[in-house]
């Protein structure tokens, strides 16, 4: 979706040089996200969704109500050197792209804490109310991972939520899956023959992790303006200022659907 606000169009550079600063945004903001991995994406909607409406309600007096969840908007500002872009332009020189790569990573890392940890009075996926809970054993001894998430698949299978089933973990749960058992084979192996919608590794956790029936029907991502680069204007002689933002919701439609390891 073509997004007026982003005032690309008065920017002194070209198609070719937008190309490079978007590719270098979207390979720095893959390979920190998690949540878009671990969740369905619906949208982008336009810069102009500030909110997402839920199921309406009615209350004892028979007024009909409908809730909302409020669409966050990351907003990061960068510059780059004019010379460099005009370096680029006329003499196919590689562009440092840096500060955009610098401001991706920071705007997937916000994301992420948004969608796992919520943000403003809005849960996350590890926060919300209704969701199952599991107590994480020690890792130290092999088997206890895979005892860990059978356990967790059998609360939701309980709970009537059948697979297939989606895993984020924290890196020092993550890391640890891939020490081999003396007859072969990886925990991780074990535990993918149950995951099949994949275990994945979460930068944004410090510990535990978090297991998911996998579905739009029982959460999602809701996309405003998926996360875009945008012109500012000069900065000073030596400068272009320019913007890279995105706004986005978490809707947890089912939280029974998701077991939090703690």
């Amino acid at each position: 979706m073509e997004n007026n606000y982003l005032g690309r169009e008065d920017a002194p550079i070209p198609p070719e040089i937008w190309k490079v600063l978007d590719s270098t945004m979207a390979e720095a903001a893959k390979s920190v996200l998690t949540g878009r991995r671990l969740l369905h994406l619906e949208g982008p909607y336009g810069l102009g969704l500030k909110a997402v409406p839920l199921p309406d309600n009615r209350a004892e007096n028979g007024i009909i109500t409908s809730g909302f969840v409020p669409v966050s908007l990351i907003d990061k500002t960068l510059r780059l050197s004019k010379r460099d872009l005009a370096s680029s332009e006329k003499n196919g020189m590689p562009i440092n792209a840096s500060a955009v790569a610098t401001a991706a990573i920071e705007a997937a890392m916000q994301e992420d804490s948004l969608i796992f940890h919520g943000t403003r009075g809005q849960p996350g996926l590890l926060s919300s109310k209704g969701v199952s809970e599991l107590k994480l054993s020690s890792w130290d001894a092999m088997g206890k991972a895979v005892e860990d998430v059978i356990s967790a698949v059998t609360l939701l299978d309980k709970a009537g939520f059948h697979g297939p089933y989606s895993l984020a973990l924290a890196p020092n749960r993550y890391n640890l899956l891939f020490r081999r058992y003396p007859q072969g084979g990886t925990e991780m192996e074990y535990i993918e023959a149950m995951i099949s919608e994949g275990v994945l590794k979460a930068p944004i956790m410090e510990s535990g992790g978090v297991l998911m029936a996998s579905g739009r029907q029982y959460a999602a991502i809701v996309l405003g303006q998926d996360m875009s680069l945008g012109f500012i204007g000069p900065a000073g002689s030596e400068s272009l200022e320019f913007s890279l933002s995105e706004s986005i919701a978490l809707l947890i439609r089912e939280p029974k659907a998701i077991c939090v390891l703690k």
